[in-house]
């Protein structure tokens, strides 16, 4: 039987679920973040939006980090959550939230895309939207929410520093025998294949949570990818195990 490795690129503290799933399946993991996160200073812009969250109609988070960041900052100011439409990129922020006593509306395909499917979304006009986020993050839903008619804040909490490793990046997944990767996010993407050869690239079979990441992958020169029914755990360990099916055939 084919020794399967996988790359796990999300930030440390991200794939600790993902790897012990793998293991009981009897996939290896290597772990090597893309990138880490780091908590920005808090200026009063951002103390201000969390005193006024009273007056959003709907609250967006983008990502577990925002939740993990951002609702743990807003509950310092409000030990109970005022009355408000909470939404979730996907499955996965979603139950990131509830830790927070928060059940958020999340479309059933993660991304941006399925959020602004919703009706909720469609009739934002003089709606005021709080966006909850990492700076530098992606801009297309508060364009299309602006377009649409809204007005919209961003609470930026924390930032992406890409992790550098040089030759010893391809150099590790050569010794661990590594032929799966995960990658949930376009920045990673890019950072992964700035970081190794297209030879390199060419060896690695890919597991994405979305159409957008699938598409940039194709646009990076690679041909073996498979998207993922989004970016929570299980639905990439189905997408994982699916691969191995394949490649053994």
């Amino acid at each position: 039987m084919m020794s399967h490795c996988a790359l796990l690129t999300r930030p440390r503290g991200s794939n600790d679920r993902l790897s012990h799933l793998l293991k009981q399946s009897g996939i290896r993991c290597l772990e090597r973040p893309m990138f880490e996160i780091q908590p920005t200073v808090v200026m009063t812009a951002q103390k201000t939006l969390a005193m006024n969250l009273d007056q959003f109609d709907c609250v967006i988070f983008v990502s577990r980090n925002a939740v993990r960041y951002g609702a743990r900052f807003l509950e310092q100011y409000w030990p109970q959550w005022p009355e408000a439409e909470w939404f979730a990129v996907g499955k996965a922020t979603a139950t990131e939230l509830e830790q927070f006593d928060i059940k958020a509306i999340y479309p059933e395909k993660a991304g941006s895309e399925g959020l602004l499917d919703f009706q909720q979304m469609k009739s934002v006009a003089d709606s005021k939207v709080m966006i909850v986020r990492g700076r530098g993050g992606r801009e297309l839903l508060a364009a299309e929410l602006s377009a649409r008619g809204a007005k919209v804040s961003y609470l930026e909490l924390y930032e992406r520093i890409e992790v550098k490793y040089g030759e010893e990046l391809a150099s590790d997944l050569f010794e661990h025998g590594v032929n799966l990767c995960v990658v949930t996010s376009a920045q990673a993407l890019r950072h992964l294949f700035a970081s190794l050869s297209a030879k390199e690239i060419a060896t690695l079979h890919f597991v994405v949570p979305s159409k957008r990441i699938a598409l940039l992958a194709d646009e990076l020169g690679c041909t073996q990818v498979l998207e993922a029914d989004g970016a929570d755990d299980e639905a990439l360990l189905q997408s994982i195990l699916k691969i191995t099916l394949l490649m053994q055939t």
